[in-house]
């Protein structure tokens, strides 16, 4: 049986709280993994289907290097520029259907938006063991 792609109510109301609780947080993007957009909060200075397909590329990319060096399975990508901080992860439980992408302010503390990355990528993986639950 193939995934469906999470209620996107309760995923854009997973980013708004995202935004909520982490002010140095920007931008934040649900991908899917074949490069299209799926919920972004708010907009960023490019193009959502041009960041969704960056972010999926980043994510493949890094799956791709951890395997072939047989470092384990990808936590997150990091990217540290020096106008801000893009942090991009596979949404557990998605079967890499989701990708979650955050874009911080370059003085952001690191420690703390990789949290709430994190709360925030389960708090929309636990929309998919929502929508398995029998009823």
């Amino acid at each position: 049986m193939a995934l469906k792609a999470p209620d996107r109510a309760r995923c854009t109301q997973a980013l708004d709280d995202l935004l909520r609780r982490c002010d140095s947080i920007s931008v934040a993007m649900l991908a899917l993994r074949d490069g299209r957009p799926y919920v972004e909060r708010p907009a960023a200075k490019v193009a959502p289907g041009k960041f969704a397909a960056m972010a999926s590329s980043l994510v493949a990319l890094g799956h791709s290097v951890l395997r072939e060096l047989g470092a384990g399975t990808l936590d997150h990508v990091l990217v540290d520029g020096s106008e801000g901080k893009l942090v991009v992860s596979s949404v557990p439980g998605s079967n890499g259907l989701l990708i979650l992408a955050l874009l911080a302010r370059h003085d952001a503390r690191l420690g703390l938006v990789l949290g709430h990355a994190k709360s925030c990528a389960n708090a929309i993986s636990a929309t998919f063991a929502d929508e398995r639950a029998p009823a």
